[in-house]
C-alpha cells in the first residue's frame, strides 16, 4: 500500500500542475473539464464510498446516511461560516474587478489546499480497505487535483496575483493530498471507524461535486454540453467501479 500511495500522490501532484497549465492555455475547455470531474466525484460517493461504508458498518444504512449527511453539512458549514473555501461565487466577484474582493483569490487557494488534504486522507482510507475502492478514489483524487489546478490559477490570476505566486499555490494544493495520505498511512483505523470515515467523505465528495464544481462548470460554460459531461462523468465512474470490482 505505501508504494501505491506514493504513486497516486505523485499522479495527483502532477495533475494539479497540468490543470494550472490548462487554466493559462485552454480556458475555453475549462467548464467541460470541471463538469466531468464533478460527475466522477458525485458518482464515486454514490456507487463506491456509501456502499463500502455500509459494508464495513455491518449493513447499517441508517448510520451511513447519518454520517454522509454530517460530512455534507459540516463542510458546508465550515465553508460558509469561515470563508475558508471560495468557489464560483468568489470567481464571479473577481470577474467584476472589485478591488475590495481581490483577497478572495488567496482565501480560495487556502481553502483548496485544505480540501486537497482531506482528499488525501480519504484516499488513505480507501487504500486501507483495498480492492477496487482504493483505485476508484485514486482516480477521483487525481482528476479533482486537475480541476483544482485550474481553479487556483484562475482565481489568483483574476485577483491580479503574479503568475509565479499562483504556481507556488498550485504547489501547495498539489502537495496537500500527499500529506493527507501520509497521515492516513501512519494511523491504524478500526473497520467501524473506517466505515464512518468513508461515509463522511461521501458527504464531502457530494458537497464539493454538487455545490462547488457544478456551479463553476456552468459559470465557465453555459452550453448543454456541461450537463452531458457531468452525466458522462457519473456513468464513467460507475463503469470503472464495475470494471475494478469496487461494485457489482
Amino acid at each position: 500500500m505505501p508504494l501505491t500511495a506514493i504513486l497516486v500522490s505523485a499522479g495527483a501532484f502532477l495533475s494539479a500542475f497540468a490543470g494550472g497549465l490548462v487554466a493559462l492555455r485552454a480556458v475555453q475547455h475549462v467548464g467541460m473539464i470541471i463538469a466531468i470531474g464533478a460527475g466522477i466525484r458525485i458518482g464515486a460517493a454514490f456507487f463506491d464510498l456509501i456502499p463500502e461504508a455500509a459494508s464495513l458498518l455491518g449493513g447499517s444504512l441508517d448510520a451511513v446516511m447519518l454520517a454522509t449527511a454530517v460530512g455534507f453539512l459540516a463542510f458546508y458549514g465550515i465553508e460558509k461560516l469561515t470563508a475558508v473555501h471560495v468557489g464560483h461565487e468568489a470567481a464571479a466577484e473577481l470577474d467584476h474587478g472589485d478591488a475590495a474582493h481581490r483577497h478572495v483569490g488567496l482565501i480560495g487557494a487556502s481553502g483548496m489546499s485544505i480540501h486537497s488534504f482531506l482528499d488525501g486522507v480519504a484516499l488513505a482510507a480507501g487504500l486501507a480497505v483495498g480492492g477496487g475502492l482504493g483505485l476508484v478514489i485514486a482516480v477521483v483524487v487525481i482528476i479533482h487535483r486537475f480541476s483544482d489546478g485550474i481553479s487556483v490559477v484562475s482565481l489568483l490570476l483574476a485577483s491580479r496575483t503574479p503568475a509565479r505566486e499562483a504556481y507556488r499555490w498550485v504547489s501547495i494544493v498539489a502537495i496537500a493530498p500527499v500529506l493527507g495520505v501520509l497521515l492516513g498511512l501512519v494511523v491504524t483505523v478500526p473497520d467501524d471507524v473506517l466505515g464512518m470515515m468513508l461515509a463522511v467523505f461521501a458527504g464531502f465528495f457530494l458537497y464539493v461535486g454538487a455545490a462547488e464544481l457544478l456551479p463553476e462548470a456552468h459559470r465557465s460554460n453555459r452550453s448543454r454540453w456541461v450537463v452531458i459531461g457531468t452525466l458522462g462523468g457519473v456513468v464513467a465512474i460507475y463503469l470503472f467501479s464495475i470494471a475494478t470490482g469496487a461494485i457489482g
